[in-house]
């Protein structure tokens, strides 16, 4: 078996030798630090990519993490907000354009946050999977489930998702009620 030294994968993962290092994104190849050779950034330089030398990419690789999820980037707070008990319960477990033909958009009125922290991920199908298979602690609701919203912010500000169907619909979404006060949810 010849082992090639240097690949970019369907995935746009850089190969090194068998390992991969880095990943591809836009003209950058984002690479762990401790890769940083002459040979690697002479092979980068002919297919025009700048290096970005960064700590952590290859275990962050290696635990399964995926290019798109934008190694590197610093992650984003999560909040999550489920309805309120006492909210009509035909609000409950509806798809978005169930809730707004019926009750109109979703009103930060009608919820409650029962999670604030950092998952490790920016990716709200991966951010689904944690509050729906294994809670985290803190986390004070239901199982993520339909009718939820995602908030992921930073010092930017905040970005709103509701738990839809298939995915996630980005929302408009005016928390008016105190960023700290978690209610605990009974159904």
């Amino acid at each position: 078996m010849i082992l090639v030294r240097f690949t970019i994968d369907n995935r746009n993962r850089l190969i090194f030798y068998g390992n991969t290092v880095g990943y591809v994104k836009d003209d950058a190849a984002v690479v762990d630090e401790m890769f940083q050779t002459d040979e690697l950034s002479r092979y980068l330089a002919r297919l025009n990519l700048t290096p970005q030398w960064k700590e952590g990419v290859f275990d962050r690789l290696a635990s399964g993490e995926m290019p798109d999820e934008e190694l590197g980037q610093p992650q984003k707070g999560c909040r999550i907000w489920q309805l309120r008990k006492g909210v009509d319960v035909t609000m409950r477990f509806i798809g978005y354009e169930d809730l707004v033909k019926k009750f109109g958009e979703p009103d930060a009125e009608n919820y409650t946050q029962v999670f604030d922290g950092d998952l490790g991920t920016n990716d709200l199908e991966q951010i689904y999977a944690i509050c729906r298979d294994s809670p985290p602690p803190g986390y004070q609701g239901y199982r993520m489930a339909l009718s939820d919203v995602v908030e992921l912010y930073d010092d930017s500000g905040s970005e709103f998702f509701y738990c839809d169907r298939v995915g996630f619909r980005p929302i408009q979404f005016d928390q008016r009620q105190e960023q700290n006060e978690c209610h605990e949810m009974t159904m």
